[in-house]
């Protein structure tokens, strides 16, 4: 069992590969409390890690969510402990079909902004992610809805972070059999071209995930910006690349206390849940007061 707890702050991610603000936010307190984690290797079940959570040991938190409803009635804790926290909270309002474990589009639009309310607009960080073509959100859907979105979000917000979608191999039966597909070279242009004219007309910085598919039309970003900690919590981080994410991915380095195959949304373009009813089992075995997720 390996011990971070060293001498520099970390970055805690919670989670990419789970929505605990939405599912696990009592496993978190309770974890919180405790002042640590432990974290199962996604690869060898067997081994763990161990994580503080004490205010000294951690730079920041960011939150990957989708909805925070739940999450919201103990957030003052977190501001208690003194901790620095931000949130990347994705909407991107596909048919239900295709995203069949969220809340109504509007009830997600209305928690993204009393989440903002309560930490502040630059704290919050929208996410459109994936941008991904079927037959019912072609090119000018994209265009109309992402404006609609844009306008609704603007006083929550001030930067959008925009992605297409990545053809992940465990990913290609589940999507072809849902009728999705990645947007064409030309596809991109033109709603790069779109999202851009939006993105200004609503005040909005925008710009892509790391170096993934789009980086040509958007200026790279960071999900975990040494830059924006500084500029937001005053902090002075290593701007070192994650090595343990993609190489497209620019991120500073974290450590991530989720766990796959763990998320309920249902997203059928989700990279992180494999299975459906495997998520579901883990969902149903997990206990708040266990020490990993």
């Amino acid at each position: 069992m390996s011990l971070l707890f060293g001498n520099d702050p970390q970055i805690i991610s919670a989670s990419r590969r789970t929505d605990i603000p939405a599912f696990y936010s009592q496993w978190f307190f309770n974890r919180l409390r405790d002042g640590y984690c432990r974290v199962q290797n996604p690869y060898r079940p067997e081994l763990f890690k161990t994580v503080s959570l004490e205010a000294e040991d951690v730079a920041a938190i960011v939150f990957w969510t989708r909805y925070t409803a739940s999450f919201r009635e103990h957030i003052a804790e977190l501001d208690q402990r003194e901790l620095n926290y931000f949130f990347h909270y994705t909407i991107t309002g596909y048919p239900a079909h295709y995203e069949p474990g969220l809340p109504e589009l509007q009830r997600t639009i209305e928690d993204f902004l009393r989440l903002s309310d309560h930490v502040g607009p630059d704290r919050v960080i929208w996410r459109y992610d994936p941008v991904m073509v079927t037959d019912a959100t072609g090119l000018q859907w994209h265009s109309e809805h992402f404006a609609r979105l844009a306008g609704a979000l603007q006083q929550g917000t001030k930067s959008v972070i925009i992605s297409f979608l990545q053809m992940y191999p465990h990913l290609s039966s589940r999507l072809s059999n849902s009728g999705c597909r990645a947007p064409s070279e030309d596809e991109k242009v033109w709603l790069a071209g779109e999202f851009s004219r939006i993105a200004e007309m609503f005040g909005l910085e925008l710009k892509s995930c790391g170096r993934r598919d789009g980086v040509q039309f958007f200026e790279p970003g960071k999900c975990i910006d040494e830059r924006y900690l500084r500029s937001v919590f005053s902090l002075e981080l290593s701007g070192r690349k994650d090595r343990g994410q993609p190489e497209e991915c620019r991120c500073i380095k974290s450590v991530d206390i989720g766990a796959y195959n763990s998320c309920l949304h249902g997203c059928r373009y989700c990279y992180a849940v494999r299975s459906f009813s495997a998520a579901h089992e883990r969902f149903r075995r997990h206990r708040i007061d266990r020490e990993w997720l």
